[in-house]
């Protein structure tokens, strides 16, 4: 260990790192390559994978596919030498090993020498691929297509075919309305526990001796606490809900190496930005750039260098636990307080500026999120479901829809204007409980609402966080404009697909003048119009 710094140590964790992929032939030998060994977490698709190694047919075909960086080369590699002579592996069908073959090409050839082989066939491939074979692939290889096609599709694909893919296994889960990343807490760990058996520690305690990189060794002390790993998970899933930020092992690595080795201390590392995917998408939730009393005046004070004695016990606690020392500038404080808001201080002082970092609407679709993966139709859940629906999701559909006609009774839902005139329906939105019963989606990005217009079912519309924020601001009284764009989509298709079944109502309400005076048009079965409300 005595070969290398700290620093050295964890550029392994760098994305421009030789070590970031793994390629076939490695060899586990010199310093690095047994840090890397120690750092390997094997994850559920691992074991979904190997648990289908152990049952694979001659005749059958695997993808273990998802995007680049995701880790398919590395589990590849792991298994390649074990079942060497039973099963073949090809892996990486993106690019062509014949600089005269395209990635099409080799997916050909590969196929067809499958077709005469005793043994069953392993194919890492990225989704884009797949998408590109899809389309181009031989015609003699129609049924691999095929198969290939309907995977792409969300079909249930039968027969030899079998796609392990990396999307269906998420990196985060909400528990109890708290959010975890197995996977991510256990890598983390393995970079900054104190445990003896960690190489990295070997480092950090020689950069102690030899007082060097002191900033390095905070941000590790830093990252060590549970509470700020607990906001590090936070925000790396706002970053894949709210960013709709893929997010691979590759990335997560060299996150880490980012966050630790970056110029500042940990807090300003993670709001900066960088050369990094996940610190650009988190740098939108910058926790300096909220605006409301209590984090303004505590800017005024920072700035004004105002003696406060609950602020100096603050500023000796981060030096003792975290060797934090000589941070002046206000905004560095306040992403200072955002990060340890999930630790155990115990002091008024970072207590009361917790409210200020809460955000709602992620605390909502926390606990919506997680009551629609466990509904089963019990009365308790139903309860808690249908205040949801009726205070938010009914709520802002009926408001949004007749902003234009905010005149219209609750049960009126706004069609078109004609002139002076609107039309209205009467319709009855409800939601289908059994739907969500029979939901099993987790996807952590989203969930899907189960909506009814006058009993004929509307079809899963799918909610994410933005969408979420955006009803509770309609039902809070906010009108969208141009600048929200993406959220004003979603809302628009909704009220689009209630609209077309309210215009095809028998009942239709013709509204005129300033008292909004209206008649109702009735459309008898003899095929009549009948007119009442004169």
């Amino acid at each position: 260990m005595t070969n290398m710094d700290l620093r050295q140590a964890l550029g392994m964790l760098s994305k421009s790192s030789p070590y970031a992929v793994s390629t076939a032939g490695t060899e586990i030998g010199n310093e690095l390559d047994l840090v890397k060994k120690y750092l390997y977490v094997e994850t559920e698709i691992e074991r979904t994978f190997k648990d289908k190694l152990q049952s694979i047919d001659i005749d059958e075909i695997v993808f273990l596919c998802g995007s680049s960086g995701d880790g398919k080369s590395e589990i590849l590699t792991r298994y390649r030498d074990r079942y060497a002579g039973e099963i073949d592996f090809h892996l990486d069908a993106t690019h062509s090993f014949d600089p005269d073959m395209t990635g099409v090409e080799t997916l050909n050839s590969m196929f067809a020498e499958f077709s005469n082989s005793n043994n069953g066939l392993v194919v890492g491939v990225n989704i884009g691929m797949l998408g590109n074979y899809a389309r181009e692939g031989a015609d003699e290889h129609a049924e691999i297509k095929e198969a290939i096609h309907s995977f792409l599709e969300g079909e249930e694909v039968k027969g030899k075919y079998v796609f392990i893919n990396f999307e269906s296994f998420s990196k985060f889960n909400i528990v109890s309305g708290e959010v975890c990343s197995d996977f991510f807490s256990t890598l983390l760990l393995k970079i900054v526990s104190a445990s003896d058996d960690n190489p990295y520690e070997g480092y950090l305690q020689q950069a102690i001796a030899q007082r060097n990189d002191p900033i390095l060794v905070s941000n590790i002390r830093q990252l060590r606490d549970p509470g700020v790993q607990k906001t590090v998970i936070c925000l790396l899933l706002s970053a894949r809900i709210r960013k709709d930020q893929f997010i691979t092992v590759r990335m997560l690595l060299d996150f880490i190496y980012c966050i630790l080795t970056g110029p500042g201390y940990l807090f300003d590392n993670l709001f900066n930005g960088g050369d990094n995917e996940l610190l650009e998408a988190i740098s939108y939730f910058d926790p300096s750039v909220i605006r409301n009393k209590g984090l303004d005046l505590f800017v005024i004070h920072r700035k004004l260098q105002i003696q406060d004695n609950s602020y100096s016990k603050f500023s000796k606690e981060l030096d003792s636990r975290f060797d934090i020392r000589g941070v002046t500038d206000a905004q560095s404080l306040v992403r200072c307080l955002y990060l340890v808001k999930g630790t155990d201080f115990e002091h008024a002082y970072v207590n009361k500026y917790q409210d200020a970092f809460d955000e709602l609407a992620l605390h909502t679709y926390k606990d919506i999120w997680e009551l629609h993966k466990e509904y089963d139709g019990s009365p308790e859940l139903k309860v808690r479901l249908r205040l949801f629906y009726s205070k938010i999701v009914l709520a802002s559909i009926n408001m949004y829809a007749n902003r234009n006609a905010t005149y219209l009774a609750k049960d009126r839902f706004y069609i078109s204007s004609h002139g002076d005139y609107d039309l209205a329906a009467d319709i009855e939105l409800s939601v289908s409980y059994k739907d969500i019963v029979l939901d099993t989606g987790k996807d952590i990005s989203g969930f899907k609402l189960h909506l009814a217009v006058n009993d004929k079912p509307l079809g899963p519309v799918f909610m994410n966080v933005n969408l979420l924020e955006m009803m509770m601001r309609v039902v809070a009284g906010f009108r969208p404009n141009k600048h929200d764009k993406n959220s004003v989509v979603l809302l628009d298709e909704i009220v689009n697909k209630i609209t077309v079944i309210a215009n095809a109502s028998s009942s239709l309400f013709l509204y005129k003048g300033r008292n909004k005076s209206s008649i109702k048009l009735r459309e008898s079965q003899d095929g009549e119009i009948r007119v009442s409300g004169f």
